[in-house]
């Protein structure tokens, strides 16, 4: 994968990845918790990838492509979709090689896209009042058998202060909130039994509920000024050790693996 070019003709909204990009993905320096939660992330997505082995992916929702790319470098057949055509530009001119499609649509409009034998929705249902819908949404696009993987914030992470899916009543009342961007634009936050019953009602089995992201890799509750000075080996055995003790409240995020039956 190549490093951004900056370009002066970009809209704010590449220029705002752009520089999360480079907090994220290449320079460590800028803010070193952001860099080593990003990348925390990314490790999980590949290895649920390696542990599956699918040929071709689907990334939903993928932004500037950074997984997608990463996943046709390592091999897979990808296709990256977002709604921005701007983000797939940008996320174009940071690909390399690999088989990789960009692809611009609404994964709610039902674009004709194929099968596929893993499809991600990552850092989507939070944004979202009708969990089932979007999950059916996802298994349209999957092989039998196919494995779906999505993730979001944790509702019981001790930190958080979103209600959960059920506090929020009656769905129809927050339709108007839905596909808002951003952490700071969550409504609410699922629970891992909110998500467990969303795929129960979308006729998906679930494989593995994963928490991640303490706050030893998250930087959260000021543990961010020690990234600095903390070898980042010992703030991976810190969160793993964390996750062990109460995965429930000390994770900030958490992670489904759905499969669909035949």
């Amino acid at each position: 994968m190549k490093p951004p070019i900056p370009n002066p003709s970009w809209p704010p909204e590449v220029v705002e990845i752009y520089h999360n990009d480079m907090r994220e993905m290449w320079d460590p320096d800028i803010e070193r918790h952001s860099y080593h939660s990003y990348q925390n992330q990314l490790d999980l997505y590949r290895s649920i990838v390696s542990r599956y082995q699918p040929s071709t992916v689907l990334d939903v929702g993928c932004a500037q492509g950074t997984l997608a790319i990463l996943l046709a470098e390592d091999g897979h057949t990808v296709t990256a979709l977002d709604i921005r055509q701007h983000f797939l530009d940008y996320a174009q001119t940071r690909w390399e090689r690999g088989a990789i499609h960009f692809v611009a649509a609404n994964i709610f409009d039902n674009p004709d896209l194929g099968r596929f034998d893993l499809v991600f929705g990552n850092q989507i249902i939070e944004h979202l009042v009708y969990p089932a819908a979007f999950l059916q949404t996802l298994a349209a696009y999957t092989n039998p058998h196919g494995v779906l993987v999505v993730s979001t914030p944790n509702h019981d992470y001790f930190r958080s202060k979103l209600p959960s899916y059920r506090e929020l009543g009656d769905p129809k009342a927050h339709e108007s909130k839905q596909f808002s961007a951003g952490g700071g634009d969550h409504f609410f936050a699922y629970t891992e039994q909110e998500l467990r019953a969303a795929a129960a009602e979308a006729g998906l089995d679930v494989l593995e509920m994963i928490y991640f992201e303490t706050p030893a890799i998250s930087g959260h509750f000021f543990v961010r000024f020690l990234h600095r000075i903390i070898p980042l080996a010992f703030l991976k055995k810190t969160d793993r050790l964390l996750l062990r003790m109460s995965p429930r409240k000390l994770a900030h995020q958490l992670c489904m693996v759905l499969r669909r039956p035949e």
